[in-house]
């Protein structure tokens, strides 16, 4: 035996596409479902992070920091095992998605805001002129 037949097997590859797949159609939906649920999210914490009274402000501090330093696999576990503790049970994909946009709600939150702050001063003057 080779080493290109020990690592690319045709039969083996073949055997196991269908399986491969379906992985492949799941991990395509579960980034389009947080990254779905997750932008909208930001985006409204990052308005809050702007706009909002200061208690607000530091809750959405306190949620972009956080979830922007837990790793992702601490997430997960928190939200897959933790939440049964306080009564609300959610199956593995739930939880998968619900962890994904959390992330990606902190990680956008960010980008909006950064956005948000780059715009001149005088810029948002001008709209208000404007009408």
């Amino acid at each position: 035996m080779s080493l290109l037949d020990t690592f690319f097997n045709p039969d083996v590859i073949m055997s196991s596409l269908p399986a491969l797949l379906r992985g492949f159609l799941n991990t395509l939906l579960l980034g389009i479902l947080s990254i779905g649920i997750g932008i909208p999210i930001g985006l409204g914490i990052s308005l809050v992070r702007l706009y909002a009274p200061k208690p607000l402000r530091w809750l959405a501090v306190g949620y972009t920091d956080i979830f922007r330093a837990l790793p992702v696999l601490v997430v997960l576990i928190l939200i897959y095992y933790a939440l049964p503790f306080l009564g609300i049970r959610l199956s593995s994909w739930a939880s998968a998605v619900t962890a994904f946009a959390f992330i990606m709600s902190a990680y956008s939150a960010e980008v909006f805001r950064s956005g948000i702050e780059s715009i001149p001063r005088g810029q948002f003057e001008a709209s208000q002129a404007l009408g």
